[in-house]
């Protein structure tokens, strides 16, 4: 259940940490509070996300049965600036990307309406979409060094963990991929990120703005014959698994993997 699971997250992870102000504490979670919020049902995440939202988020939350029969989800989005959601956690945590992000958020939307209105839905959904639908999963943003970029877009793992590893005290890290999100409720190695540079001179409050701005000049069919992103195995970043403090986690080449020649 969404209310067990979230009540049972250990919050002083680092991940987790830009997401306290929408991440209730133990207290919230009692009967008598989800009651005083509206929030009736323990498993409704529509009502929770709605009774959680900050004024700027762009989207109200409904139940997935809002969403009718041979409509695309996006589409939907897009015409009545409601997202359908369904009780779980993953549904959940887009609902916290929409909070965080809500211009990026927006902005891939946007684009994705325009994806069909043109081409429609199909099996086949271009490499635009399917850009976008890897950074609204998998999504992470990166404010980084030179250097240490450097290290990460040529997947060199034991420069980039190990040989630079004081650089990532220089780092900025924001999630906005939901399945990311999900994944690290519980945490595993070979979690994988994809990857997208923050300019190094954005400031932390900007990110959403910068990272809108930055995108809308990526994501289009020209701009994407060059993938924009690369892969992080995250639970590599210092501080995000405590055996990654000793150099032989890094010898694991089914995570940490050199890139195709």
């Amino acid at each position: 259940m969404i209310v067990e699971v979230l009540s049972g997250l250990d919050t002083t992870r680092p991940w987790w940490s830009p997401l306290h102000t929408w991440l209730p504490g133990q207290a919230y979670w009692d009967a008598a509070v989800l009651a005083a919020t509206g929030v009736t049902s323990c498993v409704a995440v529509a009502p929770l996300l709605n009774a959680l939202a900050p004024p700027a988020c762009p989207v109200r939350f409904t139940s997935q049965s809002a969403l009718p029969a041979g409509v695309a989800y996006e589409a939907f989005i897009g015409q009545h600036k409601a997202c359908p959601t369904r009780d779980n956690v993953h549904d959940f945590f887009n609902g916290l990307s929409w909070f965080r992000f809500p211009k990026v958020k927006t902005l891939f939307n946007h684009i994705q309406c325009q994806q069909i209105a043109h081409q429609g839905v199909g099996q086949q959904r271009g490499v635009v979409r399917d850009t976008i639908t890897l950074l609204d999963e998998g999504g992470l943003f990166l404010q980084a060094p030179p250097a240490l970029w450097e290290a990460i877009e040529q997947r060199d793992w034991q420069r980039a963990f190990i040989r630079e590893r004081a650089l990532w005290q220089q780092t900025h890290i924001a999630i906005v991929g939901h399945a990311l999100l999900e994944k690290c409720v519980n945490p595993y190695k070979a979690i994988t990120a994809n990857v997208i540079r923050i300019p190094s001179d954005t400031p932390a409050v900007d990110v959403d703005t910068v990272m809108a701005q930055t995108l809308e000049k990526l994501l289009t069919q020209e701009q994407l014959q060059v993938k924009p992103h690369c892969p992080l195995p995250v639970m590599g970043i210092p501080g995000w698994d405590a055996a990654s403090e000793n150099p032989a986690f890094y010898d694991d080449p089914q995570v940490f993997r050199t890139a195709r020649r």
